[in-house]
This record gives C-alpha cells, sequence and structure tokens, in this order.
C-alpha cells in the first residue's frame, strides 16, 4: 500500500505519513491559493485541466467540472478515500502534479523588494535568532519541529512572515516578537497581503515559492493577550505566517535582499 511506502520526488523525499498528509491537504491548498483571490477564466480552464489530471492518475471519477472549488473539494475526498489503494508511482505522480500545478497561479508580474530582518532557527518556540542560515531542500538547517503532525512536508520547507504583520499585531497589545510564532524568515519592506500562496520568492541564491498559509496552533497562545493565537490566521486579515517550498538551495544571511513576485 502507498501509506506504508516513503516517496521521492525530485529532490523531496516524503515519508510515507507526510505523502499522505500533503495529499490530504489537496483541497486546503487549493482553497488557500484561492482565498480572496479572482482568478481569470483562462486560469480557471488550466485548474480544470489539472483537476482531469489528477483524476487520471489517481484512479477517480471526474466530477463536474462547472464549479471548480467544488470539483477541487470532490476530488480531495476522493484521493483521501482511494489514498489506501494507490501504489508509490502514482502517489508521486499525483504530487509532481500538484507541485508543478500550484506555482503558476500567480503571474511573476509585482516585484516587491525588501530585506530579511531576522533569520530563526531551533527546537520549540520561540525559535532562536541566527545571523545566516544554509538552505537546503528540507529548510533551514539545524532547524527542527517539536510536532511533525501538521508541520515538515517539503512544502512547509520554509515558514516565512512579514514584520509588516508582527508590528500590527504588536500595536493591538499581542506581546508577540520575531522568531515567536516559529517562523524562520521574517521579511521587512514588504506589505503583509503581498505575501499569498502562488506567490515565488528570491533571496541571493535561494529560489522558492509560497505553498499554503500556515495554521495557528495552540503552542502560540502565550505570545496573544487572552490566548487569541488564531487572530493570525488568514482568515483574520493579513496576519498569517506562510509555508514556502524551496526550488533553490544555498545560504542567506540577515540584512539580504527580498525579492517577492506576487499577484496578477
Amino acid at each position: 500500500m502507498a501509506r506504508a511506502e516513503s516517496v521521492t520526488v525530485g529532490n523531496y523525499k516524503y515519508s510515507a505519513t507526510d505523502a499522505q498528509r500533503t495529499i490530504a491537504n489537496f483541497t486546503a491548498i487549493w482553497q488557500h491559493h484561492a482565498h480572496e483571490s479572482s482568478i481569470p477564466d483562462g486560469w480557471l480552464a488550466g485548474a480544470r485541466g489539472f483537476l482531469a489530471e489528477v483524476a487520471s492518475l489517481g484512479g477517480i471519477a471526474l466530477p463536474s467540472l462547472e464549479n471548480v472549488d467544488t470539483a477541487f473539494v470532490a476530488t480531495g475526498d476522493a484521493l483521501v478515500a482511494k489514498y489506501a489503494e494507490l501504489v508509490p508511482q502514482q502517489v508521486e505522480a499525483l504530487l509532481a502534479a500538484m507541485w508543478r500545478f500550484f506555482p503558476t497561479m500567480r503571474l511573476l508580474s509585482v516585484e516587491h523588494v525588501g530585506t530579511v530582518a531576522h533569520l530563526h532557527a531551533s527546537k520549540g518556540l520561540p525559535k532562536k535568532p541566527i545571523d545566516s542560515a544554509t538552505i537546503g531542500w528540507k529548510g533551514v538547517e539545524g532547524d527542527v519541529q517539536s510536532a511533525r503532525a501538521h508541520h515538515g512536508r517539503p512544502w512547509q520547507a520554509l515558514c516565512i512572515w512579514s514584520t509588516d504583520a508582527l508590528e500590527k499585531l504588536q500595536t493591538e497589545g499581542h506581546p508577540i516578537a520575531p522568531g515567536y510564532a516559529g517562523e524562520n524568515i521574517t521579511v521587512s519592506g514588504i506589505p503583509a497581503e503581498a505575501f499569498r500562496p502562488g506567490a515565488h520568492f528570491r533571496i541571493g541564491d535561494v529560489r522558492g515559492f509560497m505553498t499554503a498559509y500556515a495554521i495557528p496552533c495552540k503552542q502560540n497562545k502565550d505570545w496573544f493577550t487572552n490566548g487569541d493565537f488564531m487572530r493570525m490566521s488568514h482568515e483574520r486579515g493579513d496576519f498569517s505566517r506562510i509555508y514556502a517550498m524551496v526550488t533553490k538551495t544555498g545560504t542567506i544571511a540577515v540584512g539580504d535582499t527580498f525579492e517577492l513576485f506576487t499577484d496578477r
């Protein structure tokens, strides 16, 4: 069964659990990309083509494509239901298809330029500040997630946040600071609303793209007044941290230029 085996897709190795949970997040990742976004008809046609590819690779029935949002939900549910029957080759093909498709959601037509204000890596929270970091396919070398249930997949290699969002939370009275929420890279000089799933970035030689909003967890409750850690949810404004996948490795440092290509 697929769930009993690890799989490798290009430079990325997924444990059996990582692969299963990535497929389980199929619909959520789409919803994060579509969140508060106006998607052109031409791009929706590409989304329908992607769903047809996924249905074929997974050996599931193709749902009605009239409503793309509904079709993603149906496809995701069908993949989860059939996952135990998939062979590793099918899982690899599905993962490869996902990460060919989702990075195409936003055209690289608008460039934001900011600065790496802070870097953090360690086990547990708050993460410890560091001056420089080696970025590999799994993220910052030396960084460790204490709990792997919702962290550590290749598409969660980096956790990025903006000082814009952080400072706005501080002005509301929340006792939060860089690294407290588990982010690896905190960026200054770019508005919080620019950090969206589908956006691409570069820091020197390092390249990557943003994959999904980071869902807040209760481990962050101490950094929020009245324990309101959900204040940094993407559902409550432009305060969310964001996960990113690495497409080119290298070394980065505090003070480096951070270039973000976002929105159409």
